[in-house]
């Protein structure tokens, strides 16, 4: 191993890396090219079954990790499962204690004695003791409490984020909301606000075949892309398909809550595809005439800042939104009707496809696939959103930051002493 050698990257992500793509996995594709990187996946309980999220073939072993080159420095480890009850207090700092003891060796094993630490996952905090990181990069993404299954889980993951959010080097966040909320939490200077985006190859995709599974379905096409779970508004979403009987609402994506999706099935006009290859996406959502994004109120939605509203836009379809404070002053958000309520919501969603029915007469071509100026103007409006441009960014930020660090380090009279 050599000392002097680029610290290897330890990504603690939420997402297997073969699972829909999202800033994570462009994130550190790209920091990969210049800088090592391991991409740690997710991981279950032994008790508990294959998540629906894992992709076909890659669940993780019972006792050993698996580790895969994916590039040229860039390589992913799946962990065992892990212990039950792991976000609970004790456990859980045992478990992951646990991880960065594994994860040392990992890395090691890969020629390298220098690690930095990136959480997406904040219980890998309570990996530092045992994988000795000498930095810790920390990108939040959400309010991540607000996810947790059980109050055990949200206090063992309040914990995390507040111990991440201490010790972070450097703090990225998708939202001013979130920065806001937790400047006074963090470093002085160690904090910037990266959003969320979109492909750039999205943006300029040109029109593709329209999915087989639409055409037998009534038109207009009032679409969803993402998981069905629970913090969706299904309220709104079922005041949306009875406002409009002869359309056909389409969600596209992984069923998460059974019961909000019998909800949605009792509808005659609501159809439930689930999920398909990424590859496929952007060829649903050019065809959709609209796009929803329709959170329900509370927490999650406070904090939020999802993909799914900058993919719409690159496909240029308009869309109707549920308020969402993460996009409050962001340009990208002129090109968003944002409504509260059934009534309001589904007025939204008429003008919505007022305006889409407008733009095929006015010379759609490719089964539903703007080529006008209004589909161009939003494309153009989520073009500085692309992961290409916001990766540079994140980067950019890096670097600085690591030139600070290797200053310190050098002179610790000049910084702070810690390696």
């Amino acid at each position: 191993m050599n000392p002097d050698a680029q610290p290897l990257i330890i990504c603690a992500a939420t997402q297997y890396w073969d699972e829909a793509w999202f800033r994570k996995q462009h994130f550190m594709r790209r920091l990969a090219q210049r800088r090592p990187v391991l991409y740690v996946e997710p991981s279950f309980s032994l008790v508990r079954r294959v998540p629906a999220h894992c992709p076909p073939g890659q669940a993780n072993r019972w006792l050993r990790g698996r580790l895969r080159q994916r590039e040229p420095q860039l390589w992913t480890w799946a962990p065992p499962r892990g212990w039950p009850f792991w976000t609970h207090g004790p456990i859980s700092r045992l478990h992951y204690r646990r991880m960065g003891r594994c994860l040392a060796r990992v890395a090691r094993t890969l020629g390298h004695a220098r690690t930095w630490l990136w959480l997406y996952n904040p219980l890998y905090v309570q990996a530092r003791p045992t994988l000795h990181p000498e930095r810790m990069i920390f990108d939040l993404v959400d309010d991540l409490g607000a996810y947790a299954a059980h109050a055990q889980s949200q206090r063992t993951t309040a914990r995390c984020v507040e111990a991440a959010l201490r010790e972070a080097d450097l703090l990225y966040t998708t939202s001013p909301l979130l920065a806001e909320r937790y400047a006074a939490t963090t470093r002085a200077g160690a904090l910037h606000v990266v959003p969320n985006g979109v492909s750039g190859a999205w943006i300029d995709r040109p029109p593709g075949p329209v999915p087989a599974d639409l055409h037998s379905l009534p038109r207009p096409w009032i679409g969803f892309m993402g998981a069905v779970f629970t913090y969706l508004d299904y309220d709104l979403l079922v005041a949306t398909a009875r406002a409009f009987p002869s359309a056909s609402l389409v969600l596209v994506g992984p069923i998460q809550d059974e019961a909000g999706a019998a909800r949605l099935r009792a509808e005659a006009n609501v159809h439930l595809l689930g999920r398909r290859p990424q590859p496929q996406i952007p060829d649903y959502l050019g065809a959709f005439d609209i796009c929803l994004s329709p959170f329900r109120a509370g927490d999650v939605r406070r904090a939020v800042n999802p993909l799914k509203i900058y993919e719409y836009l690159a496909a240029g379809r308009p869309v109707v939104s549920t308020p969402l404070d993460s996009l409050a002053g962001e340009p990208v958000a002129d090109w968003i009707r944002f409504a509260e309520g059934d009534e309001a919501f589904t007025r939204a969603v008429a003008a919505a496809l007022e305006e889409a029915a407008a733009e095929r007469s006015a010379g759609v071509s490719g089964g539903g696939t703007p080529d006008d100026a209004p589909a161009r103007g939003r494309r153009e409006a989520v073009r500085p959103y692309a992961w290409e441009a916001l990766g540079a960014r994140v980067e950019a930020i890096l670097d600085q930051a690591a030139a600070g660090w290797a200053t310190a380090q050098r002179s610790p009279r000049a910084g702070e002493e810690r390696p």
